[in-house]
């Protein structure tokens, strides 16, 4: 029996022989495509390759049995989602709808999707967020699918898109242009396959597999240190004593006077949803079931398209730079609190408290707003048991009501 990790690996390197630069965009593409439903956004220019990379991906699964609809030609529901059966209705007047080959297909392909009409979003959006559509009263449920769309943002577009459509994304890569050098590779590997990269790729895995495959990875035990790691990642980037989340003043203004204006947090106008936590986990029990381990470095380095677009930036002007500077910035940080062993000093007081690990905690918390918002909820239940007054906590300290 072929080792299943075989498929996925003859995958990337099919689509790499028709592929050019890009290596780390695609792997993680073709990790996230190893959970159900597995739902991917390419962002790039034009022409640099994003409808290509959908195709092979597509083909390279289902071969040519997957459906692509597109966004620049005035898609409508019908096409989408379902239309009605007009014999049954005059015949018999029974409304019976004819499910779209979209909603049916295994594979789904959405060329420029900043161009569908809000209509039409909002029933892919629904499709996504409960795997099922609706048409005329009636109900249709989505199997197992893989859902792959890109888009060029800078295009000039009929519609803008809503955010919770595309957190919607599990992850979201961003495509280089060509160097010189790549530019040249892409014109020897169009010779070699007639100038029909798409058309050349053959199917590497089939539906049965992929299920099987599906199936192994969302079984696949990830370690309490990693689930913790991406844990405190993700909620790195969503923490704020001055609940931003609600707040109608956003960073840096929200940030004037705050203790902790040093960290990720004050870079962050909008956080990233839970989302974001849900889909780390997914790429890295596919990370640890293809390569069979995941390291923080790894997470990491996936995380980058996990989050960016997901957050809004204070700092906008070049979003994958940015991010990258802020995950540097993590992987620093969480080198810091595993040298100072502070998860153990919580968990030692989550057990029992003590008043001189309470003394090293408050002064862990000042320097780590996460840890604080764990040390505040413990502090509450302290006072609560009469074991420390209020003046005494870590709130009183840092003068926060």
């Amino acid at each position: 029996m072929t080792n299943k990790r075989e498929y996925i690996k003859a995958l990337k390197e099919e689509v790499m022989k028709r592929f050019v630069g890009n290596e780390d965009a695609v792997y993680v593409a073709i990790l996230n495509l190893l959970h159900k439903r597995s739902t991917l956004l390419i962002r790039a220019s034009r022409g640099t390759g994003k409808s290509t990379l959908m195709l092979l991906l597509l083909k390279g699964l289902f071969g040519d049995d997957f459906t692509v609809i597109s966004g620049a030609s005035e898609v409508k529901r019908g096409e989408v989602i379902g239309r009605l059966h007009i014999p049954s209705l005059e015949k018999e007047g029974t409304e019976r709808v004819l499910w779209a080959r979209f909603v049916q297909a295994h594979g789904k392909g959405i060329d420029e999707v900043n161009r569908l009409n809000p209509y039409t979003t909002a029933n892919v959006h629904h499709m996504m967020q409960f795997g099922e559509v609706w048409a005329y009263g009636q109900k249709s449920m989505a199997e197992d699918y893989t859902l792959i769309a890109n888009e060029n943002p800078n295009d000039l577009t009929t519609f803008i898109q809503p955010p919770p459509f595309y957190d919607r994304f599990d992850v979201c890569v961003y495509l280089n242009s060509l160097t010189v050098s790549q530019k040249f590779e892409l014109q020897e590997k169009n010779n070699n396959y007639g100038n029909d990269l798409v058309n050349s790729m053959p199917q590497v895995v089939s539906y049965e597999d992929l299920l099987e495959i599906r199936r192994e990875v969302e079984e696949t035990n990830l370690d309490p240190e990693t689930l913790g790691f991406i844990n405190v990642l993700i909620r790195d980037f969503q923490v704020c004593i001055r609940d931003k989340e609600h707040s109608n003043i956003s960073p840096p203004v929200l940030c004037e006077g705050c203790h902790f204006t040093r960290f990720v947090c004050s870079s962050v106008k909008d956080p990233p949803s839970e989302r974001a936590t849900v889909v780390l986990v997914q790429l890295a029990k596919a990370r640890k079931w293809l390569e069979g381990e995941v390291t923080s470095d790894d997470i990491i380095e996936m995380a980058r398209w996990a989050l960016i677009h997901r957050i809004n930036l204070v700092r906008n002007e070049n979003v994958i730079e940015e991010i990258d500077e802020l995950l540097q910035r993590e992987k620093e940080r969480m080198i810091e609190r595993e040298s100072r062993r502070q998860w153990f000093i919580l968990n030692e007081l989550y057990t029992s408290y003590s008043p001189g690990l309470y003394r090293t905690a408050k002064e862990i918390a000042v320097e780590d707003n996460v840890f604080a918002e764990e040390l505040y909820a413990l502090e509450e239940k302290w006072i609560k048991e009469g074991k420390l007054r209020k003046e005494e906590t870590l709130k009183a300290t840092l003068g926060i009501k």
